[in-house]
């Protein structure tokens, strides 16, 4: 289903390309694809689809714990898995594709409330993680060629990268020092595996990736990700 682009809108000063559009079951717009039919090996741990992530609560437009990325970047992650397979470590993911009605339940949330969690923000009150540029009012996650993920060890567990997933603290810079050697080198084997495919690295959080040559830069899409085949 090609999706309904609208004019161009100013967003903070910046131009972007917003586009709308409504999936059906088991259907995608054109360009994007389930991770799992690229590569059904890397494990999807889609946290914003339920409970387990800083909103404590299901976002908008996850209806599905289905990891969505645009084919490009679908396959250079299947690329990336190939490679760590041969080293025994694989990856998982947390979030790929996210819908701008996403985006905009964040910013309620973090004007909804103050206080700290220890699990994601204990240093930074919830009511400045914006203000502190912890959670932004628009994602590149949204244009379909971002994602947030990990390495996996051979028993299936997570490697130790010093910090939790959505840790809205400077220790989750990737090229902090305040970790320990072990969580260091297992960021720089990341960052390595992720570079050989072209993704870059945002380098306030270790686990965010972007594909550097992506299909829909600067678009915003607002799809919701539904069940795969249903």
């Amino acid at each position: 289903m090609l999706p309904f682009r609208r004019p161009l809108a100013r967003v903070g000063g910046i131009l972007w390309a917003i586009s709308f559009s409504v999936a059906s079951a088991g259907s995608l717009p054109e360009g994007f694809v389930y991770l799992s039919d690229a590569d059904p090996t890397i494990v999807q741990d889609m946290r914003y689809a339920g409970t387990a992530n800083f909103t404590r609560a299901p976002v908008p437009g996850y209806r599905a714990a289905e990891c969505v990325l645009t084919t490009e970047a679908a396959k250079a992650l299947a690329r990336v898995q190939q490679n760590l397979r041969a080293k025994k470590f694989g990856l998982k993911v947390w979030d790929c594709y996210r819908p701008a009605k996403a985006v905009k339940a964040f910013v309620a949330w973090v004007g909804a409330s103050r206080g700290f969690d220890k699990d994601h923000h204990p240093r930074v009150t919830r009511s400045k993680l914006i203000s502190e540029g912890y959670i932004g009012k628009r994602s590149g996650h949204s244009a379909g060629s971002t994602v947030d993920l990990t390495l996996i060890g051979p028993d299936g567990r997570e490697l130790d990268m010093g910090t939790g997933f959505d840790f809205f603290d400077p220790l989750a810079r990737t090229a902090s020092g305040g970790i320990s050697r072990s969580a260091k080198a297992n960021r720089g084997l990341l960052l390595r595996a992720m570079k050989q495919q072209g993704f870059g690295n945002y380098a306030a959080e270790w686990w965010h990736f972007s594909l550097e040559r992506q299909p829909f830069s600067g678009r915003v899409f607002d799809f919701d990700i539904v069940p795969r085949g249903g």
